[in-house]
């Protein structure tokens, strides 16, 4: 009875490993755990010792747990990473094959993906909400004041929520390097090298960062490829943008659009305006939901051009570039081309391949 009940849970405890080191190991470590829960059955042990025997080997197991879990994690490291083939695909020559293109993201996966857009989104309106509340405190009554003249000071916040979605980015863009750059890390990977830019051409709170605020980016991509002991993280971030060229796209959505609300907003806020960046906010999420779920190429292209298209619309509506038709248009042009941009590379496959084949 104990003993079965033991089993069940070391068995839950062996899916918290890493799923390669647990196709690997897994079966072998429970029929060893199994197999030293059997050697109590001494007839000559009274039932009381044997019940403590079995109890303190799995507390030992539950003990050792983290130890070993982290030595999983080093090993799967050790074999390289990457995401893994859908259905019978393989990595063939160090190859993506189609069928790992053309896999799509799991809900958990795409929800990852359009983190970052939310979090994006919210320091801004965080930055709206102060700002309204300092100036028109009258409408804002729900906020406490104490908090407005305190932590929730309007300099405070602009200052510290755009650092703070920097950081989940990184962390993101690390996490990315670690997993072999899946699709869903090319919005982390896009987003860090804008605030990256960002933060290097202008000076915050007197501070000039210039070039080091590229650091934070760079320094997530190499301390992945020291945890992961291997370049094979960059051999997937190449395999991935030249066997699907649309990631690069992502990476590009993620880097340009989410500057775009801003561009609408001036930064001079009203309360209508905090209406239209939370529209943008779940719009932007939405469109890298799509795009993760999307099985083919062209439906993750038209899911980052049918989100483009939305704002550039919706912006005019608001007045933006004082209604001018023709500015707009060419705006418009100019970032559907920057989306497409990576599509050289799918040319330039499409070319290798139809010589190659002749």
């Amino acid at each position: 009875m104990l003993g079965s009940l033991l089993t069940r849970l070391f068995s839950h405890l062996l899916k918290l490993y890493p799923d390669r080191f647990l196709d690997e190991f897994g079966r072998e470590m429970r029929d060893v755990f199994v197999q030293a829960l059997s050697g109590f059955d001494d007839i000559g042990t009274p039932p009381v010792i044997r019940k403590l025997k079995m109890a303190r080997l799995f507390f030992r197991e539950v003990w050792y747990f983290p130890l070993a879990y982290l030595e999983a994690r080093r090993y799967q490291f050790s074999l390289g990473t990457g995401e893994p083939p859908a259905g019978r695909a393989s990595y063939e020559q160090g190859e993506v094959t189609t069928t790992w293109v053309g896999r799509r993201a799991s809900w958990g996966e795409a929800l990852i993906g359009a983190l970052p857009f939310l979090f994006f989104g919210l320091a801004f309106l965080l930055d709206g909400i102060t700002e309204l509340g300092v100036h028109y405190r009258p409408a804002f009554n729900l906020l406490d004041g104490s908090l407005l003249d305190g932590p929730l000071n309007h300099p405070a916040i602009i200052l510290t929520t755009p650092v703070g979605v920097y950081v989940v980015c990184v962390l993101g863009l690390l996490f990315g390097t670690l997993k072999g750059f899946p699709r869903w890390s090319y919005a982390y990977l896009g987003m860090s090298l804008y605030f990256g830019w960002y933060y290097s051409n202008g000076r915050f709170a007197g501070v000039v960062y210039g070039s080091w605020a590229w650091l934070p980016s760079f320094a997530a991509i190499i301390l992945g490829l020291l945890l992961a002991r291997s370049l094979q993280p960059l051999a997937r971030l190449l395999q991935g943008a030249w066997n699907d060229w649309t990631r690069l796209s992502f990476a590009l959505y993620a880097f340009a659009l989410p500057a775009l609300t801003t561009v609408f907003l001036d930064m001079d806020w009203v309360a209508t305006q905090l209406y239209g960046l939370f529209f943008d906010t779940v719009l932007l999420a939405a469109g890298a939901l799509a795009f993760l779920r999307s099985r083919t190429i062209w439906g993750r292209v038209l899911s980052l051009q049918g989100i483009l298209l939305i704002l550039v619309v919706k912006g005019i509506l608001g007045g933006w570039l004082d209604g001018q038709f023709w500015p707009a248009v060419s705006f418009t042009i100019l970032f559907f081309s920057f989306l497409l941009l990576p599509a050289v590379i799918g040319l330039f496959r499409w070319g290798v391949y139809a010589l190659s084949s002749r």
